[in-house]
């Protein structure tokens, strides 16, 4: 009984790193559209469109994905070791998504569809 209601826990906790990933992803989303919109509108003229990212904003999102990324490794390894398939597919989609999530924000910062501010 109890290992059903454990497995029922990771389930729940993988689900829930999942959400909060895929939450985390929509602002990275948001971004990369307002870019394109930007370089799209202003294209052709002496200074292109570019979004503006914070440097402070990032290394605290860059720090919540760490944490995201680290729940969601740690409810995988736990996954593995008991009969919960459904728990381990979805930390490690969550994973992924965090992994996406800050590759594709500090790109976009290298890009020169943005300029930094403090």
């Amino acid at each position: 009984m109890q290992t059903r209601e454990t497995d029922k826990a990771i389930n729940i906790a993988s689900f829930a790193t999942l959400a909060a990933a895929l939450g985390l992803s929509l602002p990275v989303i948001e971004r990369l559209i307002a870019a394109l919109w930007q370089w799209y509108k202003f294209a052709g003229y002496s200074n292109d469109g570019h979004i503006s990212l914070s440097l402070n904003t990032g290394l605290l999102f860059s720090g919540l994905l760490a944490v995201i990324f680290g729940l969601a490794l740690w409810f995988n390894r736990i996954a593995k070791r008991r009969p919960a398939p459904r728990a381990q597919i979805w930390s490690y989609w969550a994973m992924c998504i965090v992994v996406a999530a800050a590759a594709g924000y500090w790109l976009l910062g290298m890009s020169g569809l943005n300029a930094w501010r403090a």
